[in-house]
């Protein structure tokens, strides 16, 4: 079992380089709706992506996308409980 998810900072450098989800999907070749998906974290993009989002904002993949570890509700319906 996966105990960590990727999380990113996407929105946030976009929004420091000015950039609408719209304009900075044409600069990666990809959806506004990819943008939206990937800033809400539903949607986990390819490598091939991921690399292009970085080299954007000239930053390592690394610190764009990252690890988290998840965080589980024990109270939550059910014996497991819920992860995000």
């Amino acid at each position: 079992m996966h105990d960590q998810t990727i999380h990113n900072c996407l929105k946030q450098l976009r929004r420091q380089a000015g950039l609408t989800q719209n304009k900075f999907a044409k600069k990666v070749s990809t959806s506004r709706q990819t943008i939206c998906s990937m800033e809400k974290g539903d949607y986990i993009p390819s490598l091939r992506l991921a690399l292009l989002i970085a080299k954007q904002f000239t930053r390592p993949v690394e610190e764009v996308f990252h690890l988290k570890k998840k965080v589980c509700d024990k109270n939550a319906k059910g014996k497991k409980g819920v992860c995000a």
